[in-house]
């Protein structure tokens, strides 16, 4: 985003929420990759409280020979299928996702008396107990999984197609919009020829007109810009410049997608209920630096690893009359705070059977409140564990062996490893992680992982982080 200083491509609609409300310069997922963070967004809580820990996954072998071909005998590129086999019977692999027990926003806010809407990606289980329509959403428009072409093949004349060699990727373009790929409206398969990315702000635009007269939540999760690449012709010919194929559909793409905002933010002014109205920007989790057309910089890596660049996100919020314009606030915040400030902005309180991570930032952006609205925060991801604790960051692989500590103040490119230097820190906040786990995080993941993705940061060291 170019509100963050970048300029080789300019965002200048998504730039324009931060500009009328609040940048927060240090805003994090709780996850790296899209399902869990999209969960601990959506729940309010750190997803490890209720054992999702790591990526919902399509397939898992179902035996040996499917293993062993799939770790050795398979081109994966540089995922690599885990050492430990895993065969978890069908049933197991069908009820991944968000567990009923816990209260979505969606859920919380129906009970305020609110309109709620799901336009765009959900990921967070296909079971019936999961499904949008049964988790306080009264409609439901996109897709069930982690991604979706955005075009149809019948409807390619106006797009530009990017394929990436990998294998994860090829499984996309020959997935299409099938299975969990396949367009839904309220639950029931449907045809869509419209470019996702407009077509999620049509609807969204549309759900706002019908219910501009009472309180209204939608969950708006654009795609975009998640592979597969593909992008309208017109968006492309802005980037004649860009030699770089998959970088111009990437910044295309983006571009797209900065209009759509544009257009949505615009109908919220032009209904009157911008006074009224909390928009909400930020990504799911970084920009993913293995498809080579981002590289997060000056944060180290991105999606899939716990370090800056997988984490740290662009995140915005606007609420005209209430939150001071032009805001850029500098202390961390968590992708779970939306829950916690929206459910107080709708009048209501969070149930008090379960610890919630987010806070209401209103006091804390407005200066009411000088302290830092986190102390600390942690994520886990199998073998991965990490933390920030004020201003240094703790990351480390309890099975490859590796460990580092960052001051992010000095160097938020986590390039000086300060563990050496600093051993009485690194092992007190190791031992405070050990103690969030032992103390908050009450259940097991509930299902297994099958793989690692190997980077290769700057410096040349190799690190592996669950896929």
């Amino acid at each position: 985003m170019s509100a963050y200083g970048v300029e080789h491509i300019s965002t200048p609609h998504i730039d324009q929420i931060g500009a009328e409300g609040v940048v927060f310069e240090q805003g994090y997922a709780t996850a790296p990759t899209c399902a869990p963070a999209r969960s601990g967004l959506m729940t309010g809580r750190v997803q490890n409280r209720y054992g999702f820990e790591t990526q919902v996954m399509e397939f898992y072998p179902s035996n040996y020979v499917e293993y062993i071909s799939g770790r050795w005998l398979v081109d994966t590129g540089e995922f690599k299928v885990k050492a430990k086999p895993s065969f978890p019977s069908a049933w197991q692999v069908h009820k991944q996702g968000t567990p009923p027990t816990e209260i979505m926003l969606s859920e919380i806010l129906k009970k305020y008396n609110y309109s709620t809407a799901l336009i765009g990606k959900w990921h967070l289980g296909v079971h019936r107990e999961q499904v949008p329509l049964a988790r306080g959403f009264d409609y439901q428009y996109g897709f069930y999984g982690a991604f979706s072409l955005y075009a149809p093949k019948k409807n390619w004349s106006g797009i530009i197609n990017h394929e990436h060699d990998s294998f994860s990727a090829q499984h996309q373009w020959k997935t299409g919009r099938k299975e969990q790929a396949a367009m839904m409206r309220n639950g029931k398969e449907i045809y869509e020829d419209r470019y996702l990315t407009f077509a999620f702000r049509d609807e969204m635009m549309e759900y706002m007109e019908e219910h501009k007269d009472e309180p209204f939540f939608i969950y708006g999760a654009f795609s975009a810009p998640h592979v597969p690449f593909q992008a309208p012709v017109e968006y492309y010919c802005q980037y004649p410049h860009v030699e770089d194929e998959n970088k111009r559909v990437y910044y295309s793409m983006i571009s797209a997608l900065d209009d759509a905002i544009g257009d949505i933010h615009q109908k919220i002014k032009d209904l009157g209920i911008e006074n009224d109205t909390i928009i909400w920007f930020l990504s799911d989790d970084g920009g993913a630096s293995y498809t080579h057309a981002t590289d997060n910089g000056p944060l180290k890596l991105g999606k899939l690893t716990q370090f800056e660049g997988g984490v740290r996100v662009p995140f915005m919020m606007k609420w005209k009359g209430k939150v001071k314009a032009g805001t850029r606030y500098k202390y961390p915040v968590s992708s779970t705070d939306i829950y916690a400030t929206s459910v107080a902005a709708a009048g209501g309180v969070l149930p008090s059977d379960r610890e919630y991570d987010g806070v209401n930032l209103v006091p804390y952006v407005n200066g009411q409140n000088k302290e830092r609205p986190h102390q600390t925060l942690f994520w886990r991801a199998d073998h991965i564990w990490a933390m920030r604790d004020g201003d240094y960051k703790l990351i480390l692989s309890t099975r490859d062996g590796w460990a580092e500590l960052h001051n992010l103040i000095t160097d938020q490119s986590e390039e000086i490893n300060l563990k050496e230097q600093m051993p009485e820190l690194y092992e007190k906040l190791r031992e405070e992680h050990e103690n969030w786990q032992k103390e908050q995080l009450k259940v097991k993941p509930m299902w297994p992982r099958i793989m690692d993705k190997r980077f290769h940061s700057e410096d040349g060291k190799e690190y592996y982080f669950p896929a």
